[in-house]
């Protein structure tokens, strides 16, 4: 299995490609210097795209969906369902209302959980499972507490998308003994809203005791020094050869990929690892053809 943390500067993207080649779209963030997540899922010659997940209802977030579906159109590429926190009236959310008119939301049909604190859903899309938690929007008007925080797990990944939660809507679900269950399972930590202040609830790391925390930079900007320090200090680091920093940001390390492989130990390697790692084999090449 791989995960797919894209370096994008407006919102978020992740995508999760299974053991037999399911796609799974998390965001639909871009890049304005030419990255769209709809190019890439063509490129790697996905045949359909298994599930959709739209976690988040700004502006930033539900731009990037009108290009994927013009894609999904001009190249017959199949979306077989989408996820949003099923509380949401999409009439409210332009991007959200054009999801739905050609796509019904799976939540709002699967969720048997009534309205309260942290509603939730859990399903299975080969050997990965899925488990969502939102608040509700009779709670919250707020966007960005409406978020629909996935959890994925397989194996030995257990990680954590809580897309732009800010502290109060970490509060409420913290209300939710199994949404607490599922943080103390966390072993990679992706970091709310971008790394910003107002994503940051402390009171999470009282149960989530991560390896690694992930931060999804936005408009090219780092994360401040004071959230740095914050997040290198809820970070325990993981065994050796899994990855090489607890804190990775992809304002430092571009696009982050995380693999699962048979029985391989889970590793976590980044865009600049990757290049320094080319021009070290160059290097090497160009040594033994002087010598």
């Amino acid at each position: 299995m791989e995960i797919k943390i894209f370096d994008v500067d407006r919102g978020f993207c992740a995508v999760v490609i299974t053991d037999d080649h399911r796609t799974i779209l998390l965001d639909s963030g871009y890049s304005h210097t030419g990255f769209r997540p709809s190019q890439y899922i063509v490129q790697k010659h996905c045949n359909s795209l298994e599930c959709l997940i739209v976690p988040a209802y700004t502006e930033e977030h539900l731009s990037g969906f009108a290009d994927l579906l013009n894609q999904s159109l001009e190249h017959c590429l199949p979306i077989h369902f989408y996820l949003a926190n099923p509380s949401v009236d999409a009439e409210k959310f332009p991007g959200l209302q054009r999801l739905n008119q050609r796509f019904k939301n799976a939540l709002a049909f699967m969720s048997d959980t009534p309205p309260g604190v942290g509603s939730t859903q859990v399903m299975k899309i080969d050997d990965v499972a899925v488990s969502f938690f939102w608040n509700n929007y009779s709670e919250f008007q707020n966007a960005d507490n409406l978020s629909l925080v996935t959890f994925l797990s397989y194996r030995d990944i257990n990680i954590i998308f809580p897309s732009n939660l800010k502290t109060a809507g970490w509060l409420s679900l913290l209300k939710s003994p199994h949404f607490c269950d599922r943080l103390r399972q966390v072993n990679i930590f992706v970091a709310a809203n971008h790394g910003k202040e107002d994503g940051y609830c402390p009171s999470v790391f009282d149960y989530c005791k991560p390896e690694v925390i992930i931060v999804s930079n936005e408009l090219e900007q780092p994360i401040s020094p004071r959230m740095m320090q914050r997040y290198q200090s809820h970070a325990h680091g993981s065994p050796l050869g899994v990855s090489h920093k607890k804190l990775l940001t992809t304002y430092d390390e571009g696009t982050i990929t995380i693999t699962k492989y048979l029985d391989r130990l889970r590793q976590v390697q980044t865009q600049l690892q990757d290049r320094k790692n080319t021009a070290a084999q160059f290097l090497e090449f160009e040594y033994i053809n002087l010598n």
